[in-house]
């Protein structure tokens, strides 16, 4: 992905310094630009452009009172007091890598004039944080013009740019840095540093840099008290040595850079003698000539204890394979990585008893008279659920189209299935109904059909166009008054009326109750300028997409549109667009890590007045229980005896993270066995299940009774959660959202997991993440067959036969 990073420019060429006139000229022609790569700033800093800019954004005039972000800092140097070279040794030292640098205007053999500009990976938003760059960059540079500390300089062109870092550096690292450098130069004292941030100039708080969660206490470790009144925890430092390599390899004197020390730091200062250990340690190996730690280096713990930051996770910060798969040296020390304790003993029935039970209450529920019930049936994989359908009289939703064809040629009785999406020569219509369907509103994708095999509009239209939209309008217009059982999928039973008084879902619907989404603000951009009209809507789009803060989840509010005008304008577009979905949306939250993607939610509804009957192996009862409530009838008859066998190794998580970095001992261990991982790590084992993934393994039967191995941990997207948990109405703050180690209950379970403090947003989680797995495990339907499955993961699944860590 290439970063974009928006400046503040003039694009008149100067040639040479202009005079205090011609900058005020300069200063008001400068306007906001957005979307530009670093490539394009350092050929638009210096010939033949050598525009004008700043690195800051402004509400009104260019004046530090009107600075509203900066993406963007550079620092002069006019005096020939340090060389270029010098400066980014300097910056190295203290893994900054600056971005580019350039020659100014006034730069000549005799004295060499350079700027150095730096990018960071987030807009910093609040003065706090502007100026503890600004400052920090100027105290660890006294060489440079002190008049880069202003949140309104501007900054000439210049001759010649030199690309040194086409990444962004780490908003949040560069802070840290910087920060622990001021407390240096201020002896020590932290007074300049904030414990917080104040509201940013739109009013509104602005705190991911200070979104930490306190100290990482374990309630079931030791802990005594520090002379302060914060309570610390106590571990065995010999096993901790024997557990954590960094930590073994820093108290024999290795000289640690700056990231390992600052996590090291972050992982020892809640540890009962941690500070006073790292301390000693770095004192004692500077004496003896083996390390050079600096003033900032021990003045890292005076700023952790007022940021109040949470342990860096080891395997980020270590370089030692050995830590690879630790989390924190607390956890690390105390705990049995991968150990499941089991706390509730599963009482598995046979499965001829489980299929009389689920026939059972199948018919009950079939003739249940109260039509606004949901009935929910919890089941193993390949308990015959599908098979039970073939006789049904019903309206029956299955996930895919594909899916919907097989169940037809196994049914024993009359039935029609509705037609597959239509499919036109013209990507225009194809277009304008999808978009109706995928927002629920198939009235509207049917009247299209309706105009084309008019007689008034024959001259427009092929004649097998007209063909095809009448055959397609007999066939829904069947489906929706048949008598008969109809044969559909989730997506348009959540959307049609269909005659039936019961409507079976075979597997769970929920992906389509609610559904996360995206959209790029950069193609709203690339629409707003496809066309040749300007869409007033798109524009108001835009902006208040822009407008949005990252990471902060807001319900969704739009001015009123034109919505026809606007489907027209997206219909006839090349671009491939999630936009009514968004303008249909509950909640929305731009992205953090990536400001160009708005991430929404769909809450879709189950019909009302229809009997709901629900089949499947992932069902997250805590979910249903939040949006239906008292309409539900929950059987749950999965604890059922395998024939085959699933063994868990649980010693490692195999998340995306870990198999990042390392994952040639599972590849090797897994060997020729048929694997099932993650879509974007199949191509690295020698024989993946062809189509098969974490999320896409739902109806699969093509390995059925074969030997199985599935590698992985499928954590989601933190924001999937945060949306799904906004719309079931769950309150959680900043605090929750922070995922933690931590020793958890779950199902019968106690285990150490990656997880959130918040016990109603971790449920989402694991729900999801059992989902996914169970899915997977399920495909070599151990139930009726000798299949052994393999699973490579530190979740606990209830079907899992022996745990191995």
């Amino acid at each position: 992905m290439e970063y974009k990073y928006t400046i503040t420019l003039d694009t008149t060429t100067q040639r040479r310094k202009p005079t205090k006139p011609e900058i005020g000229i300069i200063v008001n022609n400068m306007t906001l630009v957005t979307g530009l790569t670093l490539n394009e700033m350092a050929s638009y800093f210096v010939y033949p452009y050598a525009y004008t800019w700043s690195g800051g954004l402004f509400s009104k005039k260019i004046k530090n009172e009107y600075w509203l972000e900066q993406q963007v800092f550079a620092l002069d140097f006019d005096l020939g007091l340090i060389t270029v070279e010098e400066v980014i040794n300097k910056l190295y030292l203290y893994e900054i890598i600056p971005n580019f640098w350039y020659n100014t205007l006034s730069d000549s053999v005799e004295l060499n004039k350079f700027r150095i500009i730096i990018c960071i990976d987030q807009p910093v938003e609040c003065e706090e944080h502007r100026r503890i760059i600004s400052d920090g960059l100027l105290e660890m540079f006294p060489e440079a013009d002190k008049k880069c500390r202003n949140a309104c300089r501007i900054f000439l062109g210049g001759k010649k740019s030199n690309i040194l870092n086409n990444k962004p550096n780490s908003t949040n690292k560069l802070i840290d840095i910087l920060s622990i450098q001021l407390i240096t130069s201020d002896g020590g004292r932290t007074r300049k540093i904030p414990a917080s941030v104040t509201h940013t100039k739109s009013g509104k708080k602005r705190n991911y840099l200070y979104n930490y969660i306190g100290n990482n206490k374990n309630s079931q470790t030791p802990k005594t008290t520090t002379t302060e009144g914060s309570e610390q925890v106590t571990i065995d430092w010999n096993k901790a040595r024997t557990k954590v390599k960094v930590l073994n390899e820093f108290l024999n004197g290795v000289w640690l850079y700056h990231d390992q020390l600052f996590g090291l730091a972050t992982n020892l200062i809640n540890i009962k003698g941690g500070r006073k250990l790292m301390k000693e340690t770095m004192q004692k190996y500077n004496e003896l000539g083996c390390t050079k730690y600096t003033q900032n280096n021990f003045n890292i713990f005076p700023y952790l204890n007022k940021v109040n930051y949470p342990p860096i996770p080891v395997y980020k910060f270590s370089l030692y394979k050995e830590d690879e798969d630790i989390n924190d040296i607390l956890n690390a020390t105390n705990e049995v990585r991968g150990h499941i304790e089991v706390v509730q003993p599963i009482e598995k029935i046979d499965l001829h008893i489980a299929e009389q039970i689920f026939k059972t209450k199948f018919n009950e529920a079939i003739s249940d008279s109260d039509f606004n019930k949901i009935h929910l049936f919890v089941l193993p994989t390949a308990i015959g659920k599908t098979q039970m359908l073939t006789d049904c009289s019903a309206t029956i939703a299955l996930p895919t189209n594909i899916l919907k064809e097989e169940v037809a040629q196994r049914m024993k009785v009359d039935c029609i299935i509705t037609p597959n999406p239509i499919v036109f020569e013209s990507e225009y219509l194809n277009k304008k109904i999808q978009y109706y369907y995928s927002i629920g509103m198939p009235k509207k994708a049917t009247a299209i059909l309706y105009e084309i095999i008019k007689e008034k509009n024959a001259p427009f239209y092929k004649l097998d166009e007209i063909i095809k939209a009448q055959e397609y309008i007999n066939q829904i217009t069947e489906s929706y008054n048949s008598s008969k059982t109809v044969l559909t999928t989730h997506s348009r039973a959540l959307h049609s009326n269909f005659s039936h008084e019961t409507i079976i879902f075979d597997e769970d619907p929920m992906s389509e109750l609610l559904q996360v989404k995206s959209l790029q603000i950069s193609d709203l951009v690339k629409l707003n300028y496809s066309t040749s009209i300007k869409n007033k809507d798109v524009e108001n789009l835009i902006q208040y997409c822009v407008q949005q803060i990252p990471g902060e989840l807001v319900k969704t509010s739009f001015l009123q549109v034109e919505f026809d005008e606007l489907m027209e304008t997206v219909s006839k577009s090349e671009i491939a667009i999630n936009l009514f979905d968004f303008l249909n949306s509950k909640y929305i939250l731009r992205d953090p890590r990536n400001l160009d993607f708005i991430h929404f939610i769909n809450k879709n509804e189950l019909p009302l007045n229809k009997k709901i009957i629900i089949l499947s192996a992932t069902l997250s009862i805590d979910i249903y229980k939040k949006l239906y409530g008292d309409r539900l009838n929950i059987i749950d008859i999965s604890d059922v005896k395998q024939q085959g066998s699933i063994t868990q190794y649980t010693k490692r998580s195999y998340s995306r993270n870990s198999l990042n970095r390392n994952n040639s001992d599972i590849v090797n261990l897994v060997g020729e066995k048929p694997v099932i991982t993650f879509k974007s790590f199949a191509h690295l084992f020698k024989n993946p299940v062809e189509a098969m993934h974490f999320g896409n393994c739902e109806g699969y039967d093509s390995i059925s009774g074969k030997d199985l191995v599935v590698v992985g941990t499928p954590h989601r997207n933190n924001i999937e959660y945060f949306l799904i948990a906004k719309v079931l109405g769950i309150d959680f703050n900043s605090i929750d959202a922070k995922a933690e180690y931590l020793k958890i209950e779950y199902k019968g379970f106690k285990f150490m997991f990656n997880c959130f403090k918040n016990e109603e947003l971790r449920n989402i989680q694991l729900a999801l993440i059992e989902s996914d797995l169970v899915q997977a495990v399920g495909r070599a339907r151990t139930l009726r067959t000798d299949a052994k499955v393999e699973l490579y993961s530190n979740f606990p699944l209830r079907i899992t036969s022996n745990f191995i860590y």
